[in-house]
């Protein structure tokens, strides 16, 4: 009897041992398993990190462009003086045709400076802070003809064309082309009164031509 029953106690000591036993292997798997898991987050880290954001990135680029002094000044002298030409950039810094050409093709290409041609010339704009029609009208009013009838109609209500053309001191058929020039922009209005023309601004326009002489001086 004594015999049996250390017999059954043995047999559960090594059932005991055996579940034990294969509850650690299978924990073990189990761990394994999960590894993977853990080691593809430690490579998404690795990876978002090792990749720079493109934003990022061109900031980088951008300061690194400006870091350059002639291109720093170039940049500044466009950014105060909107819709300057390449000319005047050029006589303005005492900088050759060839560098003002080669640091202004590089701010461009990097998205700092904008170009609007005007038809005469080639103007340029700190980038993203002005609409096409900004860049138009203040390309106009770049030219000293336009800018003078322009600023003569802020001054007065309306205009004859003959009073204008005697004031800016211009022959009526040039007036007159510098005049049908500016009505295609809508900047300003022709009214007849019997045989004479007269001009004048919209409130609208009045208001917006008074800011862009403002910042081109």
């Amino acid at each position: 009897m004594l015999v049996k029953r250390n017999a059954v106690l043995t047999a559960s000591l090594i059932v005991l041992v055996l579940s034990f036993s294969f509850l650690a292997i299978a924990s073990s798997q189990a761990a394994n398993v999960c590894m993977p898991t853990i080691r593809n987050v430690d490579d998404t880290k690795q990876l978002m990190f090792s990749v720079p954001f493109i934003f990022g990135a061109g900031y980088h680029e951008n300061t690194r462009l400006l870091n350059q002094s002639t291109r720093m000044e170039i940049y500044n002298f466009v950014k105060n003086n909107p819709g300057i030409h390449f000319r005047g950039i050029c006589n303005s810094l005492g900088l050759s045709i060839g560098v003002a050409q080669y640091h202004l093709d590089l701010l461009t290409s990097a998205g700092l400076l904008s170009v609007y041609n005007d038809g005469r010339c080639k103007r340029f704009f700190e980038s993203k802070i002005f609409t096409e029609t900004d860049m138009k009208t203040i390309s106009l009013l770049r030219h000293d003809t336009t800018r003078k009838i322009l600023t003569d109609l802020l001054q007065s209500d309306s205009v004859f064309h003959k009073d204008l053309a005697r004031r800016l001191g211009i022959s009526s058929q040039a007036l007159t082309w510098q005049m049908n020039r500016l009505r295609k922009t809508g900047l300003i209005e022709a009214v007849k009164e019997g045989m004479s023309v007269k001009y004048l601004l919209n409130e609208e326009n009045a208001i917006l031509l008074k800011q862009y002489l403002s910042l081109i001086g």
